[in-house]
């Protein structure tokens, strides 16, 4: 099947978030399955250089140019490229890209299908969108709930396929790298709880850090926040005025994201908002124990005592009890991160995230074909 797989956020290829790994992942498994991939991505100002894997033609186009004769580029461009590529479904990833594909498909009679990511908070006119867009993957039920209550979507028209993660590129992180990351880190004998996440309120990383003031100093642990953010220096500052700075190491970007998974004795994610982070299946492929919010659609992945700890979002008081009893019990983070590792076997590997994928695929394509076949 020739693909086009759209994507109008700005592309961060290395650094790339959720999306973009979610995007990466899907193009590179989906072009070892016979696909041919055409990408096309957000024309940014930091050029990313470099293909991703699995693409054989890749484009950048202005999606978020509020300039008319741009969108008006944009529309024809893909439409040329659907032409000469012969694409025979168009794949597109948040909002913006999902309205060129319904426009493209107004024009061409390609279907398409989009991913959300996360809920269009910013959208206007939110109930029109079940009449104007046509099929939706929505990599939660939290998100699937949220497009049928407030976007007007018919739950026929939302599939829900959960994101999932390549259990191998978990694994190739090797015991030596780990080390590494603890010495450079310098962990000693602390159990350490890792934060991976872009730095801003809504991921919690100022709750944890009012956490933290509530555990008592002598406490053994060290918490590595890994990312970069607007509000990576202002929290720099509170983790000094709390006088946590032998206790807190702000780790910048990791490029090695299961090495320091590795180096990790509990995976942290404390978010206000989470539609389904793939930080967290990671975490549970690391054979790491969970202490997460119960935010949005990360119920659906982890069970409170089973997989890890889950806690009310913003519940401060709540938080540091979980992080002081993962810290006390060895055995507890042991039976939590083995039963983390069984469920992401069971439920969330990329190989069945693409399958899902694939299926629906065909199913969109050949509804498309009945639709048009002479009556």
């Amino acid at each position: 099947m020739k693909i086009l797989m759209l994507f109008s956020h700005p592309w961060r290829g290395g650094r790339a978030g959720g999306a973009e790994t979610h995007v990466i992942q899907l193009m590179q498994e989906l072009s070892l399955r016979g696909h041919t991939i055409v990408f096309v991505a957000c024309a940014s100002k930091t050029e990313v250089e470099g293909m991703p894997p699995g693409v054989t033609a890749e484009y950048r186009l202005p999606f978020r140019s509020l300039n008319p004769f741009d969108q008006i580029k944009v529309y024809r461009e893909l439409k040329e490229i659907v032409r000469q590529h012969g694409i025979e479904i168009i794949h597109a990833h948040h909002r913006t890209a999902g309205n060129f594909a319904e426009f493209i498909f107004r024009g061409t009679q390609v279907p398409y299908v989009i991913t959300v990511h996360d809920i269009w908070h910013r959208a206007p006119l939110k109930s029109l969108h079940g009449r104007f867009l046509r099929r939706i993957i929505a990599v939660s039920g939290f998100i699937q709930r949220g497009l049928t209550e407030k976007f007007g979507f018919a739950e026929e028209q939302v599939r829900v396929i959960h994101n999932g993660v390549d259990p191998a590129r978990i694994e190739k992180a090797s015991d030596e790298e780990a080390a590494r990351i603890r010495d450079n880190f310098g962990v000693a004998g602390e159990v350490v709880f890792s934060l991976v996440a872009r730095i801003t309120e809504s991921k919690g990383h100022y709750d944890l850090i009012e956490a933290l003031r509530l555990l008592p100093r002598e406490l053994n642990y060290k918490c590595l926040i890994a990312g970069e953010g607007k509000d990576k220096k202002k929290l720099q500052a509170l983790v000094a005025r709390y006088g946590l700075s032998g206790k807190v190491v702000f780790c910048g970007f990791q490029a090695n994201i299961p090495a320091l998974m590795k180096a990790s004795d509990v995976i942290l994610l404390p978010s206000h908002r989470e539609p389904f982070a793939v930080t967290i299946v990671e975490g549970m492929f690391s054979r790491r124990p969970l202490l997460v919010s119960a935010s949005g659609g990360t119920p659906e992945a982890i069970t409170n005592d089973r997989e890890g700890i889950v806690f009310p979002v913003r519940d401060v008081a709540a938080l540091a009890k979980g992080i002081e009893l993962l810290v006390s019990d060895p055995a507890l983070r042991r039976r939590l991160g083995e039963e983390a590792y069984r469920t992401a076997h069971r439920r969330f590997l990329l190989s069945r995230m693409v399958d899902d994928t694939e299926a629906y695929y065909a199913e969109i394509v050949r509804a498309a074909a009945k639709a048009h076949q002479p009556r």
